[in-house]
C-alpha cells in the first residue's frame, strides 16, 4: 500500500477510535419517580443523576414535561418576592444530596498531576427565586434555584404553558476544584413551604412521557431519557 493511502486509512481508523471513545466517555445514568400519578395531584419528583469517573462532566440540564401538567408561576408563591428565608425572598421546594469528587486532582492542567481528590457530599436545597426583569420579559414562567454552595447553584428557567407543555432547564457553573464521579439525589416537593402547589398533574387521565436532556460540557453529546408516566382517575 502507497504511503498516501496508508495515511489516510490510518486517520479513517483514527476517527473511529476517537468517535467510539467520545459515546463512551459520555453515559451518565437518570431515573425520575412520580409519588403519585392521579389527576390533578400534586406528586413529589424524585430524581436521580449519576456520572462515572469516566464520564464528560455535565454542561446543562432540560426537564420536559408534556402538555396537560401545569407548574406554578413565578407570581403564585408571594414569599418569593421577599419573605423570610435561608436566601432573601425565596421559599424551599425542594431539597436532596450532591456527591462530587473535589481536590488537585480535577483541575486542568500541571495541577491536575497531582493526585488529591476525595468524595464530597453536600445538602441540596432547591429555592423558588423571583424572575428578574429580563427573564419575566423573555418568557420565563418561574426561576428554580439550587442551591449546592459552597460549590455550586444552578438557576433552572422554567417555561412553557399547560397547553404547550414545559421546559425547565440550568446549567451548573463550570468549577476547576470539582470532578467526576457526580451522585444527584435531588427531590422536587408537592408544593412549597406556604402549601402552594408546584407541579400538578393534567386533569385527565392518560399516558404521558416526560423526557430528561443531560448535555456534555466537553463534547456535543446529548444523553436523552424517557420516563412514561400512566395518569390515573
Amino acid at each position: 500500500m502507497k504511503g498516501p493511502k496508508k495515511v489516510l486509512l490510518a486517520s479513517a481508523v483514527l476517527s473511529l477510535l476517537v468517535a467510539g471513545a467520545a459515546h463512551a466517555a459520555f453515559a451518565p445514568k437518570f431515573t425520575l419517580a412520580f409519588s403519585d400519578t392521579k389527576v390533578k395531584a400534586n406528586p413529589t419528583l424524585d430524581i436521580h443523576i449519576e456520572f462515572s469517573a469516566e464520564d464528560e462532566e455535565i454542561g446543562n440540564f432540560q426537564l420536559l414535561l408534556p402538555k396537560g401538567f401545569n407548574v406554578a408561576a413565578d407570581e403564585d408563591i408571594e414569599n418569593a418576592a421577599g419573605g423570610p428565608g435561608p436566601l432573601t425572598g425565596d421559599e424551599v421546594i425542594g431539597e436532596g444530596t450532591v456527591t462530587i469528587q473535589a481536590g488537585f486532582a480535577c483541575r486542568p492542567g500541571p495541577e491536575g498531576g497531582i493526585p488529591v481528590s476525595a468524595p464530597v457530599t453536600i445538602d441540596a436545597t432547591l429555592y423558588e427565586k423571583a424572575r428578574t426583569d429580563d427573564e419575566a420579559d423573555a418568557g420565563v414562567h418561574a426561576v428554580w434555584l439550587l442551591d449546592l454552595e459552597p460549590l455550586n447553584r444552578v438557576r433552572l428557567l422554567v417555561k412553557g404553558s399547560p397547553t404547550a407543555g414545559w421546559s425547565i432547564e440550568g446549567a451548573p457553573t463550570p468549577s476547576d476544584n470539582t470532578c467526576n464521579p457526580l451522585t444527584v439525589d435531588l427531590k422536587i416537593n408537592g408544593k412549597s413551604e406556604s402549601g402552594v402547589p408546584l407541579i400538578t398533574n393534567p386533569s385527565k387521565p392518560g399516558k404521558k412521557v416526560v423526557i430528561a436532556n443531560i448535555i456534555s460540557q466537553d463534547s456535543p453529546a446529548v444523553a436523552t431519557f424517557k420516563t412514561p408516566v400512566k395518569i390515573t382517575k
